[in-house]
């Protein structure tokens, strides 16, 4: 559950902030950037910052062999969501709405108990690329494929975990031949949530079935949508 801020602890808050300018997660006094500067002239935005490099590091950390998967959506989410920001009041909803985003991340030591986060579907897990390019060619021309539907466990059909639609329509999200690190435990307990529904981010590509799939050499978002 997102934390919650009460009258109190808000006037507490917004107290600390308005006195513990250059939070930030990097150095103002070497801002140079307009986007830093603009994060360093506002006390809020630059304890945002400075709570969100504590998300960022907690996520990496419980990713594991998923981190680099994280660190380019970081650099994305950096370009083309902040970095457009023209105000304060731009960059505390885009702080805000990333932090609800790697909240179900969060070690207890990091997870923020006085800042009400907005109600963004939580990144629960990343899938990396398979390490074998022979059996996992990349596909550079493969679009994009998001899904919602429900986590299974297709093991005695020896598909390994697949995303199962409200239309029926199965992609495969991790192939048993592929099961290796901390995946495999991550997508079970995903599985054991039978009335959990999740959003699947990636890219399609199609077996010699004729089948539509996540590209097995790219990285794969899962997102929980209802519990």
């Amino acid at each position: 559950m997102h934390g919650t801020i009460s009258t109190t602890s808000g006037l507490l808050l917004a107290l600390l902030w308005s006195t513990a300018a250059a939070a930030a997660s990097f150095p103002c006094e070497k801002a140079q950037t307009r986007i830093e500067k603009a994060i360093c002239a506002d006390a809020e935005v630059s304890q945002l910052d400075e709570y969100l490099g504590r998300y960022y590091s907690g996520a990496r950390t419980a990713l594991r062999e998923s981190a680099s998967c994280l660190l380019a959506d970081q650099k994305q989410w950096l370009s083309s969501v902040r970095n457009p920001c023209a105000d304060a009041a731009c960059l505390k909803k885009v702080y805000l709405e990333r932090l609800g985003e790697l909240h179900a991340l969060q070690p207890g030591a990091s997870s923020l108990r006085n800042v009400a986060l907005p109600a963004v579907p939580p990144l629960v897990w990343i899938i990396p690329p398979a390490g074998d390019n022979v059996a996992a060619p990349p596909q550079p021309n493969a679009k994009p494929l998001v899904a919602r539907g429900h986590v299974i466990n297709d093991l005695e059909k020896g598909d390994g975990f697949v995303l199962r639609t409200a239309e029926g329509a199965t992609h495969i999200l991790l192939l048993t031949m592929f099961f290796d690190g901390a995946s495999v435990d991550a997508l079970n307990a995903l599985a054991r949530q039978p009335a959990a529904t999740f959003l699947a981010r990636g890219h399609a590509a199609t077996n010699p079935r004729g089948n539509v799939h996540y590209e097995l050499s790219r990285c794969v978002f899962l997102y929980r949508l209802t519990r």
